[in-house]
């Protein structure tokens, strides 16, 4: 399985808009794994949003998929948050195994 072909990866910086994060499920028709490299984002900020984060990681797991959150900083503990892009995949592809167990 290549993972990589059926994620979509987003970075999110200090200046991103993240009003509108509900609407990659919209553009991505068809994905239903998600990483989101915020590992230039300010704690501050993390904490701010990470309601919009939960929210999208209800909406995808609801729909069978996995979101990731790639970042420095833990700032919640239901989400799913790993120090590298590489853990994420790895991540993802771990729940898949699971799932098909």
């Amino acid at each position: 399985m290549n993972i990589q072909d059926k994620v979509v990866v987003f970075q999110l910086t200090q200046d991103s808009n993240l009003f509108n994060i509900e609407d990659l499920k919209s553009i991505n028709v068809g994905k239903k794994f998600f990483i989101a490299d915020v590992r230039e984002v300010s704690i501050e900020l993390l904490k701010k949003v990470k309601n919009k984060f939960v929210k999208f990681d209800q909406t995808i797991s609801n729909l069978n998929g996995s979101f990731v959150i790639v970042s420095k900083f833990s700032f919640d503990n239901d989400l799913k948050i790993v120090p590298t892009i590489q853990e994420a995949y790895d991540y993802i592809e771990m729940e898949e195994i699971e799932k098909q167990l």
